[in-house]
């Protein structure tokens, strides 16, 4: 940000316009204004300069001085919303004020939610991050008034903010870090920044995930549990298991989506988290539970998972799932660790045991081997016994 010696005014207190003026004396006739000049705040000595449009190719007066006035009065509204034709002539977007700038983001998140780019959940997430980016800003002494001030160091004081000022956590501020750098993406694709000012912000170091996966004996457990109080959500358990479908792409599923020839299950991109088509695979355990509970009996376009758990025309909130294994966890004395998600993270550390990490990768519909490569339990981890008695050159 710009420096502010103590006999300077803060970047905040500098004139940033004079609203213009129509000057009729005299032989010429024009309107004149000021507006800040961008170099000269980059140089450290912020200086406003005059802008002047003449009128004189108008010969009718009446005529040249409706034009004039309708300048002014254009001018002057676009000066109060942030205009600056200096900033424009030499394309120095990062003049441009930063709430101009919010609202264009916005705007942009808006359209690709529109175009099915981005779920309804992420550009809520953003906009409340962008509230709280505000809210900090109007919190400052030295606000930021052009975009270009969001540099690095304000960066650093903003994630301040969040994980102290507000009480978060390392992984709240972590998140906030990384939303932060794909804005900075934005503005740097757009022309308004030169660089990525986050990308050298290292996150803080988290704890471990609170969720763990299920022992083998508790997996047991579940079964003989519910296969003898509750075979519904017995069936909602295994296909969350095996197929690694979430909870929230779960209460979406329609019996349609099922094909039993094949024995796989659509996911549809209006409903998956990578917004993305994709086919998993049902065990044929899991296909014989469903034909013992007539799952094939309802009509294909309902729900697999209504009330119940059972199918029904009516979808269900996706919160049915941990609601009851919130219940099923306390009977069985489970560890609160244990959660509806422990599941699939299970569910994925098995697959890799049976059939390999690639085969869980694509079972799971992760991008990369990387984040599979995440649920590795350590005794997964390989080493090469062909290396004990290895020499080399050395």
């Amino acid at each position: 940000m710009l420096s502010t010696p103590k006999d300077r005014l803060s970047f905040a207190e500098i004139e940033k316009f004079r609203l213009p003026i129509y000057n009729r004396k005299g032989k010429e006739k024009y309107v004149y204004f000021y507006v800040l000049d961008p170099d000269s705040v980059l140089e450290g000595t912020p200086r406003l300069r005059r802008i002047r449009k003449k009128f004189n190719h108008i010969h009718n007066k009446k005529e040249r001085d409706e034009a004039a006035l309708r300048f002014r009065d254009e001018v002057s509204v676009k000066l109060k919303q942030g205009w600056n034709p200096l900033i424009q002539e030499c394309g120095k977007k990062g003049f441009t004020v930063y709430t101009t700038v919010f609202d264009r983001y916005m705007t942009y998140l808006k359209k690709l939610f529109k175009d099915d780019a981005i779920k309804k959940k992420t550009i809520d997430d953003y906009k409340c991050r962008l509230k709280h980016l505000k809210e900090y800003n109007e919190m400052l002494v030295e606000k930021m008034v052009y975009i270009y001030q969001l540099d690095q160091s304000y960066i650093e004081g903003f994630l301040e903010y969040i994980y102290i000022d507000r009480d978060t956590t390392p992984r709240t501020r972590n998140n906030y870090l990384s939303w932060i750098s794909s804005f900075c993406s934005y503005l740097k694709g757009n022309g308004y920044i030169p660089g990525n000012p986050a990308e050298n912000i290292s996150p803080l170091r988290e704890k471990d995930k609170f969720r763990k996966p299920l022992e083998k004996s508790d997996m047991k457990k579940l079964n003989e549990y519910l296969s003898e109080h509750d075979k519904y959500f017995l069936l909602a358990c295994q296909i969350h298991y095996y197929t690694l479908v979430r909870p929230n792409e779960l209460a979406f599923i329609r019996l349609n989506d099922i094909n039993l020839h094949e024995q796989t299950l659509f996911v549809s991109k209006e409903v998956s988290k990578n917004r993305r088509d994709a086919k998993v695979t049902i065990p044929a355990k899991v296909i014989r539970m469903m034909i013992e509970l007539q799952i094939f009996n309802y009509p294909g376009n309902f729900y697999l998972f209504g009330k119940g758990f059972k199918p029904s025309e009516k979808r269900a909130d996706g919160r049915i799932f941990r609601e009851k294994w919130a219940k099923v966890r306390e009977e069985l004395e489970f560890p609160k660790s244990y959660q509806f998600y422990s599941l699939k993270d299970t569910g994925i550390t098995d697959t890799i045991d049976r059939v390999g990490l690639t085969i869980a990768k694509d079972q799971a519909r992760h991008s990369s081997v990387a984040t599979t490569n995440k649920y590795v339990r350590k005794e997964q981890l390989l080493s090469h016994p062909e290396l004990k008695n290895y020499e080399g050159n050395l």
